[in-house]
């Protein structure tokens, strides 16, 4: 994956204004008659493509503009994002004032999209796409970001919360696990819905934002069908619960939890059902939003360069087939962001962090001057897992498969966090 060279940090602030906002969905399901489509997600599928679409994969919107800023924030169906989609979209928007610096773009995570990787490692892992099919996304997608720019009107914003015990577990607690019990640990979760509500003047719901923390991995590698997994229940549900408004998700520090509670004859039932019990916690949080005009925000971007790559011990024998490879393919550099509403902090993170790195991130930025912090993973690139020293030495899939930077990278990501939000300074956004 292709990244900036040099440490760059990009600031916004915003100054007095009202807010604008702008929504808008696109369909981004890439033709499986016109394409070869592999699917992201499962490497046991053996890069085999993706024989239909099951249901579409969006790319929802949200555009904030107030005085000076512009920031964008795109939610998408996939697996995780690149910098080469990321890239083209900005060059498509530019004419808007959005650029990388001012535009996240947050996957979902669903294991039933596209893979879209240009590098031999990941194609290795994947499977090879149409090139076409990247640069049709991608205009598919700026597309909807015009639109949100277009119809953005003065907004109200509030934001709420609500516990969804039971809808996760923590997938690495087998891993060593008398160890972790002779440490005193015991299985981290922490299963909260985010919701973020956006209104227009006059009080009608125009889009809710979804942060929710657990892997769409209720269909098996055994499915063909692209399909947005139980992400996309949620967010057709809460469409259907708000008519007119556009519902948008974005995962959290997932790489270790996984959907716990879901019902159903088979795993399409199951996602029905997932995405339903979500959906209406949702909406009940939102129901109970007060939203306000003239919030302030703010954004920040930084590329720190990433330690050295290491692989775990355990998995030297299963590297050493494609090291050289991987090494060309890993990312140098780390893209961190910050889109700041009110005074909570959206930070995207470029992989899959563990809930310990996420609540780490969240104390890091809040102790730099928020009064809240929302985790975004898989946020723009894809480094892999990020591990904190502890889970790293338990081993497991995530460390032996999934983690390239070793047992330190946790700890650099949230201190690059921290470093960020205190550059961006929140203090104007903290009504």
């Amino acid at each position: 994956m292709k990244h900036l060279s040099v440490l760059a940090v990009v600031l916004a602030m915003s100054v007095a204004g009202a807010l604008e906002v702008g929504v808008a969905s696109v369909d981004i399901t890439p033709d499986t008659a016109l394409f070869r489509v592999p699917m992201g997600g499962y490497g046991a599928r053996m890069g085999r493509p993706a024989t239909g679409a099951h249901d579409p994969l969006k790319a929802k919107v949200l555009y904030f503009r107030d005085g000076g800023t512009r920031m964008a924030l795109i939610t998408c169906d996939l697996r995780s994002s690149t910098p080469e989609f990321k890239g083209l979209i900005a060059k498509l928007c530019a004419e808007l004032g959005l650029s990388a610096a001012n535009i996240m773009i947050a996957a979902s995570h669903t294991h039933d999209g596209p893979s879209m990787y240009p590098e031999k490692f990941w194609q290795m892992q994947f499977g090879k796409y149409d090139p076409a099919m990247l640069r049709e996304m991608a205009e598919k997608t700026a597309s909807a970001v015009r639109e949100a720019a277009a119809n953005a009107a003065p907004a109200r914003v509030g934001e709420g919360s609500c516990p969804a015990e039971g809808m996760t577990r923590n997938r690495r607690w087998g891993y060593d696990q008398a160890a972790r019990e002779a440490a005193g640990e015991t299985p981290l979760t922490n299963p909260v819905l985010r919701v973020l509500r956006v209104d227009g003047m006059d009080g009608a719901c125009r889009a809710l934002l979804v942060n929710f923390a657990s892997h769409p991995t209720i269909l098996s590698d055994k499915n063909m069908l692209l399909s947005a997994e139980w992400p996309g229940v949620l967010q057709r549900e809460l469409e259907a619960a708000f008519p007119g408004a556009v519902a948008l998700y974005t995962n959290g520090a997932q790489g270790d939890q996984s959907p716990a509670g879901a019902e159903g004859a088979d795993d399409f039932a199951r996602i029905e059902d997932y995405g339903r019990k979500l959906a209406k916690l949702a909406a009940a949080s939102a129901d109970g939003i007060e939203t306000v005009p003239d919030v302030a925000i703010a954004c920040g971007h930084a590329t720190p360069e990433l330690p050295a790559p290491v692989f775990a011990s355990a998995s030297e024998e299963k590297y050493a087939t494609y090291r050289a490879a991987a090494l060309e393919a890993l990312p140098r550099h780390a893209e961190i962001q910050l889109l700041a509403i009110g005074g909570t902090a959206w930070v995207g993170l470029p992989g899959e962090p563990v809930m310990a790195v996420g609540m780490e991130v969240r104390r890091r930025v809040m102790a730099a001057g928020y009064k809240d912090c929302v985790s975004v993973g898989l946020a723009n690139d894809y480094i892999g897992y990020i591990l904190n020293a502890t889970e790293y030495a338990h081993g497991g899939y995530e460390v032996d498969s999934r983690s390239f930077y070793g047992p330190g990278l946790g700890d650099f990501i949230a201190g690059a966090a921290e470093k960020l939000a205190g550059e961006v300074n929140a203090r104007p956004a903290n009504n």
